[in-house]
């Protein structure tokens, strides 16, 4: 559409403005709402990053390219005639629709999709006109970002507690119960379940062992079993409060955790920290 853009008279054509989808100032951007189909992945900001659905912590990954995309991305011509109707069809039909915020107000809206097997990616303003559309140095299919299901985007980091912020934390091993203990805040500082000396380091070191706790990979799967361990922590902000239930053995090099709906696998050597012998 003309009115996207601007004309250009020394070919009589109609110019594009590549940085139509580009916002210029990211840091306003505390909220990005992605309707894919009947799932709603709603990022909003708080004060430790990014929530999903107010339910988990965003991947980090994930929001640095979001980031690139909204302040990078390019066009790099309009569609026309038979094939942006079509193109336009597909996207209402299938696509997925984005809105950028900032606080209450709408930054950018639109619609995206493409052909995955042609690495083609399109975006459509509300107002129905298509681009195809494209991210310096990104190679692969970008409307995919936004076709992700609700599962991919939680953070593989699992505790997103601070020492200030935790409450309580406590590890329940179900092979050998007489390994389980509990660490919770007594102010001014922690006490540790059956410790009389407490080492102040030691629980510290404790602490950010069981923050930088990162699993290896996401899954898409479901188990029922005996479970081996659970580490739970209760924040000050109950959106930081989490279990984690790990099913498998110390003899094996990879186990299975669940947390929430969401499961996840993890190396036994990044477990070891936390282990308690």
């Amino acid at each position: 559409s003309i009115a996207l853009g601007f004309w250009d008279s020394r070919s009589n054509e109609p110019s594009v403005d590549t940085g139509l989808f580009v916002i210029e100032n990211i840091d306003l951007v505390d909220r990005i709402r992605i309707h894919n189909g009947d799932e709603l992945i709603d990022c909003q900001a708080y004060s430790g990053g990014f929530m999903i659905n107010d339910q988990f912590p965003m991947d980090q990954n994930l929001l640095t390219v979001l980031a690139a995309v909204f302040q990078q991305i390019r066009v790099q011509r309009p569609l026309s005639g038979q094939e942006q109707q079509e193109e336009r069809a597909r996207l209402m039909e299938s696509g997925s629709h984005v809105e950028v915020y900032d606080g209450d107000q709408l930054l950018l809206s639109f619609w995206a999709g493409g052909d995955s097997l042609k690495q083609n990616s399109y975006f459509a303003t509300e107002e129905g006109d298509v681009y195809l559309v494209s991210l310096p140095g990104y190679a692969s299919y970008l409307s995919g970002l936004f076709e992700l299901p609700l599962w991919q985007w939680r953070s593989r980091t699992i505790f997103h507690n601070t020492w200030r912020s935790l409450e309580s934390f406590s590890y329940q091993d179900f092979t050998q119960p007489q390994n389980d203990f509990q660490i919770k805040y007594q102010d001014p500082f922690f006490t540790v379940s059956g410790q009389q000396q407490l080492d102040s380091n030691r629980v510290m070191h404790y602490i950010q062992d069981l923050v930088s706790l990162n699993a290896r990979s996401l899954v898409d799967t479901t188990h029922q079993g005996i479970p081996w361990l659970e580490l739970s922590t209760v924040d000050i902000d109950p959106r930081k409060s989490q279990t984690l239930t790990i099913y498998g053995s110390q003899s094996q090099p990879t186990v299975l955790g669940k947390s929430g709906d969401q499961y996840f696998t993890f190396s036994v050597s990044s477990l070891a920290p936390l282990m308690r012998d």
